[in-house]
């Protein structure tokens, strides 16, 4: 026993020796520190890999100095040219090889194909990349099908013709051509181009031409660093009636000073310029944008594969738009955007009118005969009409019902869980000016201590009251009742059918805007919508009242 204990000492005091005498030994022996944590080469190290597709432009940053940045971590998008794509461009301006280039030139080419984010093609889109690239402007990248395949155009000079080649500081997309940046502004572009004499003409009397001639590096203002201008071309203006710029002055020089703001030619051709670099798939994205002319918009919309602008319905009745020209527009310069009307357009001058706007009509059901009017329908998360923004989980339900105007409604769950918290509903066109909110709606509890209390917002802005779509209204005499913020809206009234008053809004722009309802306390199913009205503060707010076939009924 003490014999056994004595050698099991033994055998632990030998390896702790050892153990020590191997710590000694790593001690005085060098050992190697990696610092790589990955095999994946930089983008200077793919370009190595590949000389016989890549070599012209390794020449190139060894020429710019770049191959060092390039071949650090970081997170960089290139648009690598081929070798081909880089002879090419030789021997369009004239030089045997990429040495014969100027030093700054070639700077100015590595930074035009170079971006400071990692951007794989599945986040592009029809229009600008969300970035600029190092040299300071936007490229553009454009879905183009031909025979039945997608190709991907960058700033309409290139293809890709291989993409999201993934390097260690970044991702590169192989083109067919070099790219080349805007050389001229907005202003220089557009009087380059003879088919904008009259337009040209109108800017330098406006002093738009200067507020159009400066880089954005240079520019003090920088709500104008970029800009994007719906030129005129001589033929649609002497379509509309304007042979020279002497008759376009004499129609709209109303003061005698184009320089003067308030001047109606100084207004119209600041109408033309629009805030930020748009490109067509930019101007789509959204319904409308704001002019150089304080409160004045551009709506916009995409029908078919047509760009209209101020194509819109007012007080019911249609406003043909005017189309954007694909061919002629797109043309990027150094301080934005340069896109062409086929048509003449100009301010329009409106004083605040109601909308009485029924939430119902809207195309996504209008379009489909055997439900609106007729039976129920669902919307859900996936297919959810274009006007309406939901966050879920809860959809929103179209309802046939004989006594609303004109038989239907919205159901809106609203309040959780399992319902939305909030939902927004892009407006019809408001003309700016201050008006009174309305929400009609049926009384209706979904249990019988349901309750469903919410905050309206137009543009982000809460108004005044909130509103209750579990709630009666009071009774009394019309003016009893608006006195109260409450009126009926049907024909022939009902205490059931409500409206309240929610607030009064000060429109500030003639535009589409955007209503919210946001639960506060309590939650249900059946949140019964009608209707919306905006009404001016001045105007009569009890009548009209609208029967079942949405027809008005006054006083």
């Amino acid at each position: 026993m003490k014999r056994d204990v004595i050698l099991k000492n033994i055998f632990i005091g030998a390896n702790l020796v050892f153990i020590v005498l191997f710590l000694i030994w790593m001690g005085c022996k060098k050992v190697p520190i990696v610092y790589t944590t990955s095999d994946v080469v930089n983008i200077t190290g793919y370009l190595d890999e590949h000389p016989d597709t890549f070599s012209e432009f390794r020449e190139i940053l060894k020429i710019t100095g770049d191959e060092g940045f390039l071949g650090a971590y970081g997170t960089y998008t290139l648009f690598l040219p081929t070798n081909d794509a880089i002879n090419a461009y030789l021997q369009k301006i004239g030089k045997s090889s990429v040495n014969d280039i100027n030093i700054d030139t070639l700077k100015a080419l590595v930074r035009f194909h170079l971006l400071m984010d990692t951007l794989y093609t599945t986040s592009f889109t029809d229009g600008k990349l969300p970035v600029l690239n190092m040299y300071g402007q936007y490229l553009t990248t454009l879905a183009v099908n031909e025979n039945g395949i997608t190709h991907i155009q960058v700033n309409r000079q290139a293809y890709i013709i291989q993409s999201n080649i993934r390097v260690g500081n970044g991702v590169i997309h192989v083109i067919d051509h070099v790219l080349e940046p805007a050389k001229y502004t907005l202003a220089q572009l557009i009087e380059n181009n003879p088919r904008y004499s009259i337009f040209t003409q109108a800017l330098k009397a406006t002093g738009y031409y200067d507020t159009l001639n400066i880089l954005p590096s240079q520019n003090p203002d920088t709500l104008e660093s970029w800009l994007t201008v719906i030129a005129e071309s001589d033929s649609v203006l002497q379509a509309a009636g304007f042979s020279s710029f002497d008759a376009l002055k004499a129609r709209y020089d109303n003061l005698g000073n184009p320089m003067d703001p308030n001047d109606s030619l100084h207004v119209f051709v600041a109408y033309h310029i629009l805030y930020g670099a748009l490109y067509l798939a930019d101007i789509v994205s959204s319904s409308s944008h704001h002019t150089l002319v304080p409160d004045e918009v551009i709506t916009s919309k995409l029908v078919g594969q047509t760009v209209l602008i101020n194509d819109d319905v007012f007080n019911g009745v249609h406003e043909p738009g005017v189309v954007l020209d694909r061919s002629f527009g797109d043309i990027s310069a150094t301080n934005g955007v340069l896109q062409d009307a086929m048509g003449h357009f100009t301010v329009k001058v409106r004083t605040p009118f109601p909308v009485y706007w029924d939430v119902c009509r809207f195309p996504e059901i209008m379009n489909l005969p055997q439900y609106y009017q007729k039976q129920n329908y669902s919307f859900t998360l996936n297919n959810m009409p274009s006007f309406i923004n939901d966050p879920g989980p809860s959809g929103v339900n179209y309802k046939v019902g004989t006594t609303f105007v004109y038989g239907d409604y919205l159901e809106i769950p609203l309040g959780g869980p399992g319902r939305s918290p909030w939902i927004e509903f892009k407006t019809p066109l408001i003309v700016k000016g201050k008006y009174k909110v309305w929400i009609c709606y049926r009384t209706a509890k979904g249990c019988g201590s349901c309750t469903n209390v919410n905050q309206i917002s137009i543009d982000g802005v809460p108004l005044q009251r909130t509103m209750n779509f579990t709630t009666y209204m009071p009774t009394g005499t019309d003016a009893q009742m608006e006195a109260q913020g409450w009126k009926y809206y049907t024909y022939p009234p009902s205490a059931n059918w409500a409206s309240q008053l929610v607030g009064t809004i000060d429109i500030k722009t003639t535009d589409v805007h955007v209503i919210r309802f946001t639960t506060l306390q309590g939650t249900q199913n059946t949140n019964w919508l009608d209707m919306i009205e905006f009404i001016p503060v001045d105007m009569d707010q009890i009548y009209p009242r609208f029967d079942q076939q949405g027809n008005p009924h006054y006083q």
